[in-house]
């Protein structure tokens, strides 16, 4: 089977002494450098992760900030349009009382206008007649009993 001389003893203290070696000299240093690489690692995941979180708070934020200005805007635009309309109908119920003046006005004037030119022509009505009396019987004849309902009649 296996002997155990010197050999075998010489040759497991060296491995072991080898492994103490190389474990000081080359897997220590690299251990090392592997836990600090993990470390940035985690570091930055954690960094990019709070970032994220950070980015999305202000998105969120920004988000709410620009739909509370809608709203708001849509809330004064309505409030402006409706205030135009009623702006909009008093000057339009002014405008049409003011109108609806006139024309009563201009209406009482032209009545009035209408009886003047009524009143004038029943009186050239009269010194016609008689001209046209004079001419075709040679004689000025006066028209005494005027009567204002005939010349209504036919005027009408």
């Amino acid at each position: 089977m296996f002997e155990f001389n010197a050999t075998f003893l010489v040759a497991m203290i060296s491995f072991v002494v080898f492994v103490i070696i190389m474990n000081a000299i080359l897997y220590k240093p690299i251990l090392s450098i592997i836990e600090e690489r993990q470390a940035y690692i985690d570091k930055n995941n954690n960094d990019a992760i709070d970032s994220k979180n950070k980015i999305q708070n202000i998105l969120d934020d920004k988000e709410k900030r620009l739909n509370d200005a809608n709203i708001e805007s849509k809330k004064i635009i309505s409030e402006r349009v409706q205030k135009e309309n009623e702006n909009s109908t008093v000057i339009t119920e002014k405008t049409k009382a003011e109108s609806l003046a006139d024309i009563s006005s201009a209406k009482d004037e032209l009545l009035n206008e209408s009886i003047q030119t009524t009143e004038v022509l029943k009186t050239n009505i009269k010194d016609l007649a008689e001209k046209i009396s004079e001419k075709i019987l040679g004689e000025n004849f006066a028209i005494e009993n005027f009567d204002n309902e005939i010349i209504d009649k036919v005027l009408k």
